[in-house]
């Protein structure tokens, strides 16, 4: 292909995005407008459209998450009751080897369905026989204190930008590839043409 028909691969003239939206449902009253043209305002208009798409449903998918956290937290605080706990023994560290610097004792409680006793978390140094706010659920047993709301924001969060991560690769590649068969019609149509023009305007006829 010559030098001059490297020039004219795809349409170059900038478009508004409002223009590539009326080029894409056929209202353009250009008579200039090819099919070819009409085919790269749809594939914007899509990639478009897909943006927002993806950007709507990151934002449902994080709300999702948000309230399922918040409706488990608050289940489980529904059934979490503190109790004042007399620890039993020294505190020890957890294994550093599993990543955690926690640590728990050994400590004894009074609970309406009877006295419990059990390793609970402490601050670090708590000496024995120190009383502390230990929470238990509905059988006794001591649990954990719910999810934060700063944590679950924090994981409303992460999940959004995940799903925008993933939606948007496969957007992005989608456009790559229509993009390409795009460029590669362009270019046969092109050749197509130069065959019929180029005898006349080189003076080869």
């Amino acid at each position: 292909m010559s030098a001059v028909a490297a020039t004219h691969r795809r349409p170059t003239s900038r478009t508004s995005l409002r223009g590539h939206f009326r080029r894409a449902v056929g209202r353009d009253r250009n008579p200039l407008c090819r099919p070819l043209d009409r085919a790269y305002s749809r594939l914007v208009a899509g990639a478009a459209l897909m943006v927002l798409v993806t950007l709507v449903l990151a934002a449902v998918t994080a709300v999702m998450v948000y309230r399922a956290e918040a409706d488990d937290a608050a289940q489980a605080a529904r059934h979490r009751h503190v109790v004042t706990a007399v620890t039993t023994g020294p505190a020890l560290s957890d294994d550093p080897r599993a990543g955690s610097a926690r640590e728990h004792a050994p400590a004894r409680w009074t609970y309406p369905v009877g006295p419990g006793a059990g390793s609970v978390p402490v601050p670090d140094g708590t000496a024995t026989g120190t009383a502390l706010p230990v929470g238990l659920n509905d059988a006794g047993q001591p649990v954990g204190a719910p999810r934060s709301n700063g944590l679950m924001v924090t994981d409303s969060v992460l999940v959004g930008l995940a799903a925008v991560t993933a939606l948007g690769f496969g957007t992005e590649g989608w456009v790559a590839l229509r993009r390409r068969r795009l460029d590669r019609q362009a270019d046969a149509d092109w050749e197509s043409a130069w065959e019929q023009v180029e005898p006349g305007w080189s003076g080869r006829r």
